[in-house]
């Protein structure tokens, strides 16, 4: 058996885009909620654009391969 989680990014009825494990059920990863205005401006493209978000949070701080990042890498955590 192997060690690596296989993830989904999911869209649920609510609007929600959601990372969860593929053969999970319960409380996802992460939820990424858009503001109506948000879902306005994106139409389609909002999946696409949680999709990035996820890829890049998890590519960026190296979320689940056990590695830490330096902390002059490190990305603030709020960005304007």
């Amino acid at each position: 058996m192997s060690d690596t989680a296989i993830l989904e990014i999911v869209e649920l009825a609510n609007g929600e885009v959601v990372l969860r494990p593929a053969e999970a059920s319960g409380e996802p990863l992460v939820s990424i909620r858009f503001s109506e205005e948000a879902v306005e401006l994106l139409k389609r493209s909002r999946f696409d654009v949680a999709r990035e978000m996820l890829d890049h949070a998890i590519t960026r701080t190296h979320l689940w391969d056990g590695e830490e990042e330096d902390e002059e890498a490190q990305v603030p955590a709020t960005v304007h």
